[in-house]
């Protein structure tokens, strides 16, 4: 015992005679801290056991507002508001109905609250009234002239909503929204016009006379409708349905009355709806749906021909793939046809780079093919 005494003491002197200053160092920390901590509360407990007796009263004494100063009495608002802040940071964690809770929470603290403080301004100024005029005039005041009422905001708006409607679905109903936002637009201008040559007059003459009331353009707005319903019928193919079909067969897939029975043609010869060559694959398939390419994005082969099989399961919606060169021009253009509905085109060699694709009906459906 002795033995492992005197060696731990060697050891231990050892550190100070050929020391490891990593050792020393994390040793050192945590014990150097320790020291300056004892030390710290030794000096605070020796202060506060020399410091002299605090003077205090028989009762406590109740604190007085300076005259002049209303100080607000006790709230639970600051406390509802922590409350409810932190059922908002909560939400925003976990979501759902805690995040629901939090923003209720939050939203009727600050309503409350602001009614305490609407509360104490009423109690520091008087409760305030809204103090009516004892006549109303039935007109601007002299001198100043207000346009009348107009049906041009509405016009502009509807304008607007169709343009933006052509702007997803385009053809026919882009057509109509910039014709009746430009129509809108012109008449909007017009009254303008009218409204500048009565503030003219007014300034030679002293006299303010205020445009008639506008009537509702009810003709305009049938024009508008009829437009409207007449745009999305073409839009929605039911009109070209059988041109675009190139006729259609009857229910046994007989040819129509009148016509004669053709041979199929033969595997590979490049009509739409032909099956590639050998019965395989295609070399590319794009799909259409919801009057959206699924496929926004494909590539193919470059510098020869080859199979683009083209799926448009939009029942009784005519789509196509049109393909564009960097310049815009249209280098291929496939047969249009009704979904739901499975079609192969022949797709002619275009030399390597990036090309765009649309649909020939509807100019929103639109992607971007690499051929390399």
């Amino acid at each position: 015992m002795l033995e492992q005494l005197w060696n731990g003491f060697l050891e231990l002197t050892s550190q100070f005679v050929i020391p490891d200053w990593g050792v020393l160092v994390a040793l050192a920390l945590p014990v150097g801290t320790v020291l300056l901590v004892a030390v710290g509360l030794v000096w605070i407990f020796r202060r506060l056991l020399t410091a002299p007796r605090a003077r205090r009263g028989v009762q406590r004494m109740p604190p007085r507002t300076p005259a002049g100063v209303h100080m607000p009495g006790p709230s639970l608002a600051p406390i509802f508001a922590a409350i409810g802040t932190a059922l908002l940071f909560l939400g925003l964690v976990f979501g759902g109905l805690v995040l629901a809770l939090g923003v209720i929470a939050l939203v009727l603290t600050l309503l409350y609250w602001l009614a305490e403080g609407l509360r104490v301004y009423d109690h520091d100024n008087e409760p305030t009234t809204t103090v009516l005029p004892a006549r109303v005039a039935a007109g601007p005041p002299p001198g100043v002239h207000m346009p009348g009422p107009s049906f041009r905001p509405i016009l502009g708006a509807l304008g607007t909503a169709l343009l933006f409607l052509g702007l997803v679905f385009g053809g026919w109903l882009l057509a109509v929204g910039v014709f009746a936002l430009v129509v809108g637009l012109i008449g909007w201008l017009f009254d303008a016009r009218k409204e500048y040559v009565k503030v003219i007059e007014a300034d030679r003459t002293g006299h303010l006379e205020n445009l008639p009331d506008p009537r509702i353009p009810s003709r305009l707005f049938a024009v508008l409708a009829v437009l409207v319903v007449a745009a999305a019928v073409a839009q929605s193919g039911v009109l070209t349905a059988g041109s675009a079909n190139g006729g259609t067969p009857g229910a046994s897939g007989s040819p129509a009355p009148g016509g004669s029975a053709a041979p199929p043609p033969p595997a590979g010869s490049g009509v739409p709806g032909s099956p590639p060559p050998g019965g395989g694959p295609a070399d590319v398939t794009v799909q259409a749906k919801d009057i959206a390419f699924v496929e926004s994005t494909w590539t193919g082969p470059a510098d020869r021909p080859f199979m683009l099989a083209f799926d448009n399961e939009d029942a009784g919606v005519p789509h196509n793939i049109a393909i564009k060169d960097a310049g815009g021009t249209e280098v291929f253009k496939g047969e249009i046809f009704n979904g739901a509905e499975t079609r192969v085109y022949d797709v002619p060699a275009l030399p390597a780079g990036q090309y765009a694709f649309v649909c020939s009906v509807h100019p929103n459906m639109s992607g971007t093919a690499a051929l390399q």
